[in-house]
């Protein structure tokens, strides 16, 4: 054993200095140029060092033998080529057709000699590479000489015969060569072990890990799959062998996961790529992230490395990509709320600028000496105008300020017990004179022994004022806007019908936000500031009810206000779609009209 032990001592140093450690990157292909470094250095050297022993006891060499030696030559330059480059291939194919041509020699071309079965020997060292193309590469270049000494012999001329120092040479070439394949065969089978070994450890490793793990054969066929598989898909790691992963991956990430395998099978570097993956217990797909690598194993030759095995390891997306859509989606709401705040502010200005030129004009002509020839007729009509517009004005800015304190919190109401059906006729009677001048028909329908609510009247009333005021806004000469207030588990409904312009239902679910207006349907041939429905949004949050919204383009709207019976806060919440309420629902109905 210590006799071994040195000579694989021996061989590790020789083998070193013919190839050192950083002369190749991948261990395995350094190990594998060493070994048959090795292997072709003693085939050259031995016969070369039992020569002297010939001369001494056999007869003058002849010239097949000299021919014998001189092709022995062979190995040792295979040798020191494969010590600078990595071509093995050549290294493989120069030396079989030397060792056949050895053969063939000792054989004396005779193709009855048992020698000729030394001609497999270079067939099965280039077997144990793994190359289905050096094997059919060297067999072709042992059959060469063969075949050349077959068609010789055919011709006539006849190889020489043998002498014993030539079957000497060639015993010592082939015994050694023998030992050498042998050697590389049972280094062979120790990296298998301990790959074995390892690939058990890397299972162990990839089952602790919390990521799914698979290892990939070069078809993309999965040969190793971790119990993270439960966790991430739903399936049993089992499921996911062979194209089990494949047929769960997202068919228009398919190219994409096929792709990164075979890229990563190609590069030195780990390549990442995004894939949805299907789920196992419901027809759903998560979000994945695929990291893949290939791992470099024993191949015979560069022209194989596309088919090296790829490790992948898959972590889930789906926290990160909810998180990215909810950063776009804020970033999104901002940019409208930017938009929507610049649409406010030149909307502003118009409401402003225009009741204050008002007021600032017709006070400069009451002021102007010059025309103080007016009649009292016309100034009074000045002075009337400067208070109307003073009144919008003023109308403006409470609704900014009312707004305001709803956001801010700082708005505060008063509930106590109140019926609703009085305050609703009292704002209809406010709303009279406008509705009138406009050619709109104001009417109530109530249900009858309405029960009292705990509200703020004061709240209530201007929930009513702005979508009364609304409805006339928006319904032309000869509608009607309807107040109707029912009874709801709970609490009360109160609902305002206009058989106006109607909103597009994609504005429906953004109307009662501060800074928005449904252009689309109403235009900017309508004043106002656009805050109606989100004061009365602010105000139904802050009794903990609920507004909702029914409309269409043509055909008018309804806004529905459910108030609780006890009132409780909370925050305003956007308009949701709700049925139109129908006069038919209501016990009573009483019409207002001012002609």
């Amino acid at each position: 054993m210590l006799q071994i032990a040195r000579f694989r001592a021996l061989a590790d140093q020789v083998a070193g200095s013919l190839l050192p450690a950083d002369a190749v990157g991948d261990p395995a292909a350094l190990a594998r140029r060493r070994a048959v470094s090795l292997g072709y250095l003693a085939l050259g050297v031995a016969p070369f060092a039992a020569l002297p022993a010939l001369l001494a006891f056999g007869p003058a060499p002849s010239a097949a033998t000299l021919a014998a030696f001189a092709l022995l030559i062979v190995p040792l330059v295979a040798a020191l080529d494969l010590s600078r480059s990595d071509r093995l291939g050549r290294a493989h194919v120069s030396v079989a057709a030397a060792f056949s041509t050895l053969v063939a020699l000792v054989a004396s071309g005779s193709s009855a000699s048992p020698a000729l079965a030394l001609v497999a020997l270079p067939v099965v060292d280039a077997a144990l590479s793994g190359s289905r193309r050096l094997v059919a590469a060297t067999a072709a270049a042992a059959a060469a000489p063969l075949a050349g000494f077959s068609v010789l012999s055919a011709a006539g001329f006849g190889a020489p015969p043998a002498d014993a120092a030539l079957a000497a040479v060639g015993g010592v070439a082939a015994m050694v060569y023998g030992l050498a394949i042998m050697c590389r065969a049972l280094a062979i089978a120790d990296w298998m072990k301990r790959d074995g070994a390892a690939d058990r450890r890397f299972e162990q490793f990839a089952g602790s890990l919390d990521e799914l793990v698979t290892r990939h054969a070069p078809s993309g066929a999965v040969i190793f799959a971790s119990q993270a598989a439960d966790a991430l898909i739903g399936a049993p790691s089992r499921r996911l062998l062979d194209q089990g992963l494949f047929s769960r991956v997202h068919i228009a990430d398919r190219p994409l996961f096929l792709q990164t395998l075979a890229a990563a099978a190609a590069s030195e570097l780990p390549l990442r790529a995004e894939l949805r993956v299907r789920r196992e217990s419901a027809n759903a797909f998560v979000w994945v992230e695929m990291r893949a690598r290939a791992v470099r194993l024993h191949e015979a030759d560069p022209a194989s490395a596309a088919a090296a095995p790829v490790v992948a390891m898959f972590r889930d997306l789906g926290a990160v990509k909810a998180h990215q859509e909810a950063l776009i989606a804020a970033r999104e709401e901002a940019e409208r709320a930017s938009l929507a705040k610049t649409r406010f502010l030149a909307h502003m200005s118009h409401e402003l600028r225009t009741p204050l030129n008002a007021i600032i004009g017709f006070s400069e002509i009451l002021s102007d000496k010059t025309l103080c020839s007016l009649t009292p007729e016309r100034r009074a009509d000045y002075a009337d105008l400067i208070r109307r517009s003073g009144a919008h004005l003023l109308e403006v800015v409470n609704s900014i300020l009312d707004m305001a304190k709803i956001e801010s919190g700082s708005f505060s109401i008063a509930p106590r017990p109140c019926a609703l059906e009085p305050l609703a006729r009292h704002c209809l009677n406010l709303m009279a004179l406008k509705a009138e001048a406009a050619g709109v028909a104001l009417a109530i329908e109530a249900a009858g022994d309405l029960p009292e609510i705990e509200a703020d009247p004061r709240a209530v009333t201007q929930m009513l004022l702005n979508l009364v005021g609304n409805g006339v806004k928006f319904t032309p000469r000869g509608g009607a806007v309807t107040v109707g207030l029912t009874t709801r588990r709970g609490g009360l409904a109160l609902t305002v019908r206009d058989t106006g312009v109607g909103i597009a239902p994609e504005h429906i679910g953004r109307l009662g936000e501060a800074f928005y207006q449904a252009d689309a349907g109403y235009g900017r041939q309508y004043e106002g500031a656009g805050l109606g429905l989100s004061v009365v949004r602010g105000l139904v949050a802050l009794h903990g009810g609920e507004m909702s919204i029914e409309s269409a383009i043509g055909r008018g709207a309804t806004v529905t206000v459910f108030l609780p019976a006890v009132c409780v806060g909370g925050e305003p919440r956007p308009p949701q779609v709700a049925p139109r309420v129908e006069a038919s629902e209501c016990s009573t109905e009483r019409v207002l009209r001012r002609a």
